[in-house]
């Protein structure tokens, strides 16, 4: 949550962010123009859904909202004000409405709300909260410059509607022969979104989707881009499809995956299935049910970042998967760190064991990537190896071996130049 979604920049610096939620295009237009100024970033949405996501993500200072945020009408706009009170105390909350009484102002008091302004007329005093809380964050004599940044959030269905997710692929390799070029095992999928847009980023994407469950079809149209760039290498690779687990309680999902696997010409044994704890499992029996028509079909199961979180091992107990995929953080540095060493051999040990085998996430270098093959880890994935990439590109790159070879050896992007 270091980063604002307006410029990327970092925490340190005296840039104030500023988060507005309104339910009318209009209001939410004049809030930035009135609001648009150097030293601060704005964010604008529509949806309560929206700011929560937003707010799962990135680091805002100031966060404005109506308190009528939906065509229900009512007073939903304090599920947001409760929501960023109780969970990020050091933000500052404005409420902005068209109709305010004293019981508004009595319960925005007790939730910790900064100050409750009348629409219109508020509009000069907000602008005066804004520029004191900027002033605060500046040095001294610091410049200010242009006229701020304005990001403005689409709605999911419009963005959805608009089909822009993209794939590109990263190889997945065996490590278990100490050769200098790599066996090419299967690629992971990995969702990519257009740049201009906050929502690009998959990890808001995905958040958004899940406020309006929605999951389901985001997971949809990851995947069906991943098909579509997976056929262009050609040759039959394990596929690794990062899935929400709440989808798998739709009860389609299975069905539908297996049309979109038939309609890319793949077949369902050569895909795996990554699932991850980051969102509730809110119906356990259809969850359970659907992973059992999966794994009839042929599909594989894969559990992603493990070592990452409270329940890896009660996940790894349920779904008994066929990979488990260890969270990158225990590869930085594996070469010359003994504890992480002593982690990451008693996990493949524990896999072997159980039938499960093992893939190391982000592999920076070759020291690291030799340790993990004396550990006993089976294979890994990292910009050691290779960059994500579209499928035509990798596809290019792994044809570039012997005809006996081709599609099947890496030569890493870490190694030194080969002799002949």
């Amino acid at each position: 949550m270091a980063r604002s979604p307006a410029s990327g920049r970092d925490d340190t610096d005296a840039v104030l962010r500023v988060l507005i939620l309104d339910d009318e295009s209009i209001v939410v237009d004049t809030l930035a123009a009135c609001l648009r100024l150097p030293g601060i970033e704005l964010t604008t949405c529509m949806e309560i859904e929206a700011a929560e996501a937003l707010l799962r993500c990135f680091r805002f200072d100031v966060v404005i909202t109506d308190l009528s945020v939906s065509q229900l009408g009512g007073l939903d706009g304090m599920r947001l004000v409760r929501f960023v009170t109780a969970n990020f105390p050091d933000t500052a909350v404005y409420v902005l409405s068209g109709y305010v009484d004293q019981a508004v102002r009595d319960l925005c008091s007790v939730l910790g709300v900064t100050a409750v302004l009348e629409k219109s007329e508020g509009l000069t005093r907000l602008r005066g909260y804004l520029l004191d809380r900027r002033a605060a964050r500046l040095a001294p004599g610091a410049p200010l410059e242009g006229e701020g940044e304005v990001q403005q959030i689409e709605l999911l269905e419009d963005f959805m509607a608009a089909n822009p997710i993209r794939a590109v692929l990263q190889p997945v390799v065996k490590l278990q022969d100490a050769s200098p070029r790599f066996e090419v095992f299967g690629v992971e999928s990995l969702a990519r979104g257009p740049s201009h847009s906050v929502l690009g980023s998959p990890a808001v994407f995905l958040a958004y989707a899940a406020q309006k469950e929605l999951l389901f079809e985001a997971d949809m149209i990851c995947i069906r881009a991943a098909f579509s760039e997976v056929i262009h290498l050609g040759n039959t690779v394990t596929t690794f499809l990062n899935v929400q687990p709440r989808s798998l309680t739709n009860p389609d999902f299975a069905s539908r995956l297996c049309d979109a696997v038939r309609a890319a010409g793949l077949q369902e044994k050569d895909i795996a299935l990554e699932l991850t704890e980051q969102q509730t499992i809110v119906n356990p029996s259809a969850f359970a049910a659907t992973l059992q028509r999966l794994r009839e079909r042929g599909f594989r199961i894969a559990l992603d970042d493990f070592g990452e979180g409270s329940s890896n091992l009660n996940l790894f107990q349920d779904l008994h998967p066929d990979f488990l995929k260890i969270s990158g953080t225990f590869c930085r540095g594996l070469a010359h760190d003994p504890f992480k060493q002593i982690i990451v051999q008693s996990t493949a040990e524990m896999a072997a064991r159980a039938g499960t085998a093992t893939v190391m996430e982000a592999v920076e270098t070759a020291e690291d990537a030799e340790v993990l093959r004396l550990l006993g880890i089976d294979y890994a994935q990292g910009y050691f190896f290779q960059r994500p990439l579209p499928g035509r590109e990798l596809a290019q790159i792994l044809k570039g071996g012997d005809a006996a070879d081709r599609l099947s050896v890496l030569e890493p992007l870490g190694a030194a130049p080969s002799a002949s």
